[in-house]
């Protein structure tokens, strides 16, 4: 049986590619802070075979006991890493707080990389085994109003194509997916003059479904949504004062 250990799983779309996955047949690791929303997903029919627990991924000690207990039920295998855990806050950068910038940097680009780096010995001792990031479409030009997160999703997007060829010769291959916005609790939080111009474009099962083809259909990232998708070949073809353009009349 193929393994799967999903970060941010508790709700949302981590929850949904837990979902996709367990459908498909793999072993999978439901792990979040909301450890008991983890562990009673545990009585569903479909995660019989799932191993649920705590993980903060901000946390190294954390990260690793997550890790273990995973890799005691699966033998050592892990076949595919989804770093899905991630923090959003919106509006102008000088509204938020110390401690919200702080948490979008610790979770979405420290913990990101400190989950990948506590992995790889399991992904290299796997055959053919993947790393999928959550990106997000803020990483295709620098997003008003989520200057910090669309920031850290640059990062996530620069991480990806770095160890796509760092960890090549370990046989472990990473690329990331960017979504639009999506119609969860985090998608929502958006600050609303956001909502006004962009709408939910896609549910949690649709970008579920493209992680999980990622492993069918390698590709060094995925962008979903149809507007995103133009968004990104005009931002490729035209260039950075186009892609400003576009941005703007993208997000009002």
């Amino acid at each position: 049986m193929k393994t799967a250990f999903i970060t941010g799983a508790a709700q949302g779309i981590g929850l949904a590619i837990a979902r996709q996955f367990a459908r498909e047949g793999y072993q999978v690791g439901l792990f979040d802070v909301n450890a008991a929303r983890c562990e009673e997903l545990l009585s569903h029919p479909e995660f019989k075979h799932a191993v649920a627990g705590f993980c903060d991924v901000r946390d190294s000690a954390s990260i690793n006991e997550a890790l273990s207990t995973f890799t005691q039920a699966t033998g050592g295998q892990l076949h595919v890493l989804v770093n899905n855990a991630g923090v959003l806050s919106g509006g102008e950068i000088m509204t938020h707080s110390e401690s919200q910038i702080r948490a979008m940097v610790d979770v979405n680009v420290t913990g990101l990389t400190m989950v990948s780096c506590a992995a790889h010995p399991l992904l290299k001792a796997t055959e053919g085994a993947m790393v999928i990031n959550l990106c997000s479409a803020s990483s295709i030009h620098g997003i008003p109003l989520l200057a910090v997160y669309s920031a850290t999703k640059f990062y996530v997007d620069g991480l990806t194509q770095a160890l796509n060829l760092e960890w090549e010769d370990d046989d472990i291959y990473v690329t990331c997916i960017k979504p639009p916005v999506i119609d969860t609790e985090m998608g929502r939080s958006l600050d609303p003059r956001h909502i006004e111009n962009m709408t939910w474009e896609m549910k949690p099962d649709a970008v579920a479904t493209a992680v999980y083809g990622l492993t069918q259909r390698r590709a060094l990232h995925h962008v979903l949504g149809s507007s995103t998708r133009t968004w990104h070949r005009v931002s490729r073809l035209f260039g950075m004062g186009v892609s400003r353009w576009f941005t703007q009349r993208i997000v009002g």
